[in-house]
């Protein structure tokens, strides 16, 4: 279904709840699977004061809200608010100190939301027109993303999932009902079928492509939760995931090719200390990134001037599936910004992301001499393994290097 049908068909959803007769689409279920499923208002326990509006156009398949975490003062996005039910009930949880966005791209449903947030005496909102693929918000700005079986509209789930890591603050949380796939479904007529009777115009991720998709986008602590089977490898799902934290002023993103040359610029400051590695000048971009993964790329960049001040990156240590979760990694931090905690933040956000990706072995080589090294090793986890003595020479000189690992206790 186009983008156009989706705004249409929930805009018709709008004007309907508007006359006061059910919000949902009658063709799509009965009441009773409705209900059952946790789509709607059955998938709330803590409506009451809310207006008869915002429940008739409840058409989300859990209740994002019960599981974001939301704190007094918080600032909160909605993705595809709506009648609104899941701001009205973040307003109350945020508090007069905290603000709550709803984004809908249909007019309909915004001037639904809008009158409901006025019946409900609700001031600490603001709707906004726009689409989950490009949010209408600056980055940075808020510190939670919630989303009621919406995302799985998008026909560009990428996008969408990457702007939420753009408007989330560091350390800002994602946390959002939707439809999810089990990653290996043998008839996948019937799972189409069963999408598009529960309403998944678009076609649900996997939970495979769901992980790797918010991966991609940086998020790290991903976890998706069943809560309901709809049949034939089809769920609802409660989805969460964290923007790294980091210093204040400073932003944890994946590796971009447009870093190329401050990320090697930061590579060659580290080499000049004479204690950061064998190598003595930073190789081309080219060379540096085929000899590294793809993914588990990330680098701290200065918010006020985009400058990468840190990065880190991870090598395949064997093409043998048996070595397949063991990477080898490299962190550097620019010697101009060391003593903030900046590479501790990017180490555990790798370490966070490995695990995510499945990686149950992190290793690495570090000369004795590099002391900051081993702390920060030592900090996020890691163990020295025992000493390599005169492996290499190095400006002349044989070089010890100690080799260090973290096995993960979670994978």
């Amino acid at each position: 279904m186009a983008h156009e049908e989706i705004v249409d068909r929930y805009s018709r959803f709008a004007r309907t709840a508007m006359t006061g007769r059910p919000g949902h689409d009658p063709a799509s279920s009965d009441d009773a699977s409705f209900e059952e499923g946790c789509f709607g208002a059955a998938g709330y326990d803590d409506t009451d004061a809310l207006p008869d509006g915002a429940l008739r156009a409840s058409l989300g398949c859990g209740n994002p809200v019960a599981v974001a975490d939301l704190h007094e003062g918080d600032v909160v996005l909605d993705l595809g608010s709506g009648g609104g039910i899941d701001v009205l009930l973040s307003a109350r949880r945020v508090g007069p100190t905290g603000k709550v966005y709803g984004l809908d791209a249909s007019t309909d449903m915004l001037n639904l939301a809008r009158d409901n947030a006025a019946q409900a005496g609700v001031t600490n909102t603001e709707f906004l027109h726009g689409t989950i693929e490009h949010v209408p918000l600056p980055g940075r700005t808020v510190d939670v993303v919630i989303s009621n079986c919406v995302i799985n509209l998008s026909d560009d789930k990428a996008a969408t999932l990457a702007e939420a890591f753009r408007v989330l603050r560091p350390g800002g949380r994602f946390g959002v009902s939707d439809v999810v796939a089990d990653d290996s479904v043998p008839d996948q007529d019937l799972r189409r079928r069963t999408e598009t009777r529960i309403g998944c115009t678009a076609g649900s991720l996997t939970a495979g492509e769901y992980r790797a998709l918010l991966l991609d986008a940086g998020f790290t602590g991903i976890s998706i939760t069943p809560t309901a089977d709809h049949g034939d490898g089809v769920h609802s799902a409660i989805v969460k995931a964290a923007k790294p934290p980091v210093a204040p002023g400073f932003e944890i993103r994946p590796m971009r090719a447009e870093d190329a040359d401050q990320v090697l610029s930061v590579y060659q400051l580290g080499l000049d200390t004479g204690h950061a590695s064998f190598e003595t000048t930073a190789p081309t971009w080219e060379t540096f990134s085929s000899a590294r993964l793809g993914h588990l790329r990330y680098v701290v960049a200065d918010t006020r001037t985009g400058r990468v001040v840190a990065w880190v990156a991870a090598s395949r240590v064997s093409a043998r599936p048996v070595y397949a979760g063991v990477v080898e990694h490299s962190i550097y931090v620019h010697p101009d910004h060391g003593a903030r905690g900046l590479g501790r933040a990017l180490l555990d956000a790798f370490v966070a992301a490995s695990e995510d990706a499945g990686v149950w072995t992190i290793q690495s080589g570090v000369f004795p001499e590099n002391t900051a090294s081993l702390a920060l090793h030592r900090a996020a986890g890691f163990r020295v393994l025992g000493t390599r003595e005169r492996v290499g020479r190095h400006h002349g000189v044989w070089r010890d290097v100690l080799m260090i690992e973290r096995r993960s206790p979670a994978v």
